[in-house]
């Protein structure tokens, strides 16, 4: 399985399914998060809590894959992410609504695994159709 076949499935089984399990097949313990959610723990474990926020906050997120690219170590995705706002978000109470917004994400990979990730996305139309901004 070579890295883009990896990281399609770690966004299946991870991202789109919601198994935690996954996150140890195809992310590094040492994992660096360059742009990770204010207060993010390091490595594997920080990535598990965002994620598990995440769900909380949002538990009917969708990710939506538009283009998946591969060269060498490193593998970028461009994602349209969806979700509804029913739990609290960063310390905001829920708004019941609905959310939007496109990502890019570039992860490295190291022996099979993701070792770095760097992500852009909209934070500020997520927050402004959230109607916290």
């Amino acid at each position: 399985m070579d890295n883009k076949q990896r990281y399609e499935q770690y966004i299946k089984e991870f991202l789109q399914d919601g198994d935690e399990s996954a996150a140890d097949k195809y992310i590094d313990v040492n994992v660096v998060t360059h742009d990770g959610m204010p207060g993010q723990a390091p490595g594997l474990e920080g990535v598990k809590q965002t994620f598990k926020g995440l769900r909380s906050a949002f538990p009917d997120i969708t990710v939506v894959v538009k283009d998946i690219i591969s060269q060498n170590d490193k593998v970028v995705g461009r994602f349209v992410v969806n979700g509804t706002n029913t739990g609290s978000f960063m310390g905001m109470p829920a708004t019941g609504k609905k959310f939007t917004y496109d990502e890019i994400v570039i992860v490295r990979f190291e022996n099979g695994k993701i070792v770095e990730h760097w992500a852009e996305m909209d934070s500020l139309g997520m927050m402004q159709q959230l109607g916290v901004i």
